[in-house]
């Protein structure tokens, strides 16, 4: 059975529970970032069959994960949510999905120089909001492609967001 872009189910896969799911986060950050630190000689080119140079493909990684951070930490607070537009994504014609434009990089991407301290800072971030993480089923914030997420849920998205951009660039790799 194939499972489209926009199936929840495929997040399940991602941990069953919260201890799970934050080895798996764990796991891959730490694939991601050192898959980056071998892309310095391509840093700033695209990539064949990829719209994205890694550098692009770090920066959108990174507005991700810090949108993620500050959601996941509101949907584990007792502060109020408000209602936000239930817009869904949309997909190319081959059916890849676009990224929202406020986690588009820009046209240069993140600096070489600048990717340690603002890996470590998102990364630091990150972790600490999800050392508490549990399932907020009555907490749920709206996914362009997933639908309505709870905290454990919005986890799992971004260990698969993290391992999807880190395999997209490993078969881009030029030798």
């Amino acid at each position: 059975m194939t499972q489209t872009l926009t199936d929840r189910s495929v997040l399940a896969a991602l941990g069953a529970t919260p201890d799970d799911v934050r080895t798996r986060l764990h796991t891959e950050l730490d694939r991601f970032e050192a898959h980056l630190h071998t892309r310095q000689a391509d840093w700033t080119q695209v990539q064949p069959g990829r719209d994205w140079s890694p550098a692009q493909e770090a920066e959108h990684v990174l507005l991700i994960n810090d949108g993620v951070a500050r959601g996941v930490a509101l949907l584990l607070s007792e502060r109020e949510l408000r209602p936000t537009p239930q817009v869904p994504g949309e997909l190319t014609p081959d059916g890849r999905r676009i990224a929202p434009l406020h986690t588009r990089p820009s046209e240069t991407g993140l600096a070489w120089t600048e990717l340690d301290g603002r890996w470590v800072q998102s990364r630091t971030q990150l972790l600490q909001v999800v050392q508490n993480l549990r399932e907020t089923p009555d907490r749920t914030l709206w996914h362009p492609y997933f639908g309505a997420l709870d905290a454990l849920d919005w986890t799992r998205m971004l260990a698969a967001h993290l391992r999807q951009h880190r395999q997209s660039l490993e078969r881009s790799a030029q030798p």
